[in-house]
């Protein structure tokens, strides 16, 4: 998995990104993703991506990006490797052993594999839920469209499946035990906006080409990739938080699906209002919520789905400050010093209403604002550092196995710095 506690940040750098085109639109332009009519500069995405692997960290290797498992025993590292005159997109991989050390470095090179940066500003978003599942949902935000495609891999990444097209409007994604789950859009110029005006969560199973789909009671979002819905799951349930924040005049409603079912719940929840759209983590029964207030950034929890949630933390949203739920109960927080200069590890076993001191963060594990963690369990976790090296920032990752008492870098490695 992602490293969740730095998606609030990434949030506000994908409004920055887009927000020319989003003003564009705005003033009258289309920013209509669904059916664009072809240009010269559409592009044809392939249907499958077939990697070349080779045994350990290509020296021309150059990292943007890192992603965990859900189950904390894959590490894939996102970014290039040299490729003829030009670089191709790449990612480093390795299974994870029981005490959180690769057991063996790969470089997988993916040629043609998303959108040409060229023709506008891409986020790709990966995710695996374990050592072989997992996905790349890539958009692209060009002046007058914003296109999305989904490609989907069950061997590690070697290679890809693309499971949604640039003409479906996919705004989210994540894995249950057995599936992929996907949010689509259903979404037409309205009033010079890319309006979504109806909702759908399909289910696809990662053991046959089953898909299931189901309508969701979502309003129409005026500009659906500002005002994006959250998804969430565990298990097999999943969870869906719509935040209108255009015409401020709906409330956030959470929906959930089972098992399969049409959504069983649709609350209105007033207290997850923000300025984008909240992150959700669901650890069943309780959820967790992280939603960006301006310069602050409101840490709320809900015991079940159906009990109201209560803020109980709000850090600075730049500091970087950083939040990691374990479980219902149990949740790691980083709480960086007021100098800035290092920050303290807290644990809190009561869903929140306290927290103690667990260990100090001090650099190298600590950069202000670019430091995340992730936690497994109560004692296994990860710490990603993203560090300002040759005009880029490129991730550092260390993990732990003793609550982070004790962090041991296992990217790069020594001989790959």
């Amino acid at each position: 998995m992602s490293h969740q506690p730095g998606l609030v940040r990434w949030r506000a750098w994908v409004i920055t990104s887009v927000v020319s085109a989003l003003l564009l639109a705005a003033c009258g332009g289309s920013t209509k993703a669904q059916g664009v009519s072809p240009t010269p500069h559409d592009e044809t995405l392939p249907t499958q991506i077939i990697g070349v692997v080779n045994p350990g960290i290509s020296h021309t290797f150059t990292p943007t990006q890192s992603v965990i498992s859900q189950t904390g025993n894959r590490i894939v590292v996102i970014g290039a490797v040299a490729c003829a005159s030009t670089s191709c997109p790449a990612m480093a991989t390795s299974v994870l052993s029981s005490n959180l050390r690769p057991e063996g470095w790969q470089t997988i090179t993916l040629s043609h594999f998303g959108f040409n940066q060229k023709y506008g500003t891409v986020v790709t978003s990966y995710r695996f839920a374990n050592r072989q599942d997992g996905f790349a949902l890539f958009t692209q935000y060009r002046t007058k469209s914003i296109r999305a495609a989904l490609y989907l891999t069950t061997d590690g990444g070697a290679r890809w499946e693309l499971i949604k097209t640039p003409h479906d409007q996919v705004l989210a994604g994540a894995f249950t035990t057995h599936s992929l789950v996907d949010l689509i859009g259903i979404c037409r110029d309205l009033d010079g906006a890319n309006a979504c005006t109806s909702y759908a969560l399909e289910r696809r199973s990662l053991s046959s080409d089953r898909v299931t789909r189901t309508q969701l009671p979502l309003p129409t979002l005026p500009y659906p990739f500002l005002e994006q819905p959250s998804l969430s799951a565990q298990g097999s349930t999943v969870i869906v938080l719509a935040n209108p924040t255009g015409p401020r005049t709906a409330t956030p409603q959470l929906l959930e699906s089972a098992s399969n079912n049409a959504p069983i719940v649709d609350l209105a929840r007033p207290s997850l209002g923000s300025v984008t759209a909240c992150t959700l983590r669901l650890r069943t029964p309780a959820i967790w919520a992280s939603c960006p207030t301006g310069m602050l950034v409101s840490q709320l929890r809900a015991k079940t789905l159906t009990s109201h949630f209560k803020r109980f933390w709000w850090p600075s949203g730049t500091s970087g400050d950083a939040f990691a739920p374990v479980n219902a109960q149990d949740a790691y927080r980083l709480v960086v010093n007021p100098q800035e200069t290092g920050a303290t590890l807290q644990l809190t076993t009561n869903g929140g209403a306290s927290f103690v001191n667990v260990a100090p963060v001090l650099a190298p594990q600590f950069a202000v604002g670019g430091t995340t963690i992730a936690f497994r369990s109560l004692t296994h976790g990860f710490l990603t550092v993203s560090k300002f090296s040759h005009r880029q920032l490129r991730p550092v990752v260390w993990a732990t196995i003793d609550a982070g008492a004790h962090w041991t870098q296992i990217f790069p490695l020594p001989t790959h710095v």
